[in-house]
Parts: C-alpha cells; sequence; structure tokens
C-alpha cells in the first residue's frame, strides 16, 4: 500500500508545486429597472502564467451570467513598459429567457500597477416593443 501512495503523493506535491495564476471576481451585481440580483464570487485558475478559464457568476430564475477569463502577457522587443504588460480578457456572456448576447472586453495592466479592476457592461434585449435593459457589473483582482 505504501509503495503505491507514495508515487501519489510526490505527483500531487509536484502539480501543487507549480506556478498558478488565479483572477478573483468579486461583488458581482446584475441590476434591471433598480432590482439589484447579487452573484457569485468565483476564482478562475490558470495554471502557469498565462491561459484561460470560464466562471459562472448567476444563474437564476432564466437568467444566466457567464463570463471567460484569458491572461496573457505581451512579448515586445522594442518597449520595455509593453514587455511588463499583463493582458486580462472577458468574454461575459448573458443569456435571458433563451436569448443570448456578449460583450467583450479587455483591461491592461502595466509594470507595477495594481492589478485590480472594476467592468461595468450593458445589454439590450428587445421583444417586439419590450425592451429590457440589464447591467452587470464585477470587481476583479488578478493574483
Amino acid at each position: 500500500m505504501i509503495r503505491f501512495a507514495l508515487p501519489l503523493f510526490l505527483a500531487l506535491m509536484v502539480q501543487a508545486a507549480h506556478a498558478q495564476t488565479r483572477f478573483r471576481v468579486t461583488n458581482v451585481k446584475v441590476t434591471e429597472k433598480g432590482n439589484t440580483i447579487t452573484g457569485n464570487d468565483a476564482v478562475a485558475e490558470i495554471r502557469g502564467s498565462e491561459g484561460d478559464d470560464r466562471l459562472v457568476l448567476l444563474d437564476q430564475d432564466g437568467l444566466w451570467v457567464k463570463t471567460q477569463v484569458r491572461v496573457r502577457t505581451h512579448d515586445s522587443n522594442r518597449s520595455s513598459v509593453k514587455e511588463s504588460a499583463v493582458y486580462a480578457t472577458f468574454e461575459i456572456r448573458m443569456k435571458v429567457n433563451g436569448k443570448g448576447d456578449r460583450r467583450t472586453v479587455q483591461k491592461v495592466f502595466y509594470g507595477e500597477q495594481e492589478r485590480r479592476t472594476t467592468i461595468t457592461e450593458k445589454f439590450t434585449f428587445k421583444d417586439g416593443i419590450n425592451v429590457r435593459v440589464i447591467t452587470v457589473s464585477f470587481e476583479g483582482q488578478l493574483e
């Protein structure tokens, strides 16, 4: 039994030792006509320093909001400012009663700048003469 447990334990420790980038999404709010619904806080776990992860921010009463977080760096031979930049791209998807829409937002963090942001996006859904305007906002922090 120990022969099997020891290699498994060592493999888990090596995997845990690898660097992992996290993007923490907090304070999720979905607002329509003054009514605010609070969504789920979530953490995107990205293996290594670059990659992407998908998160569900809200799923209730026929309304869901999901986002895909992509974190990238930039290689530039001409600019040390661009060389140190970290790009966080959010693809926010919303579906209301079967109708969907999406927005893409990109934030750039340079050098020693605080890697924290607030994202607010408006979605408009039309059904004949009825128009629903829904605002999604959340705070994010790259760790």
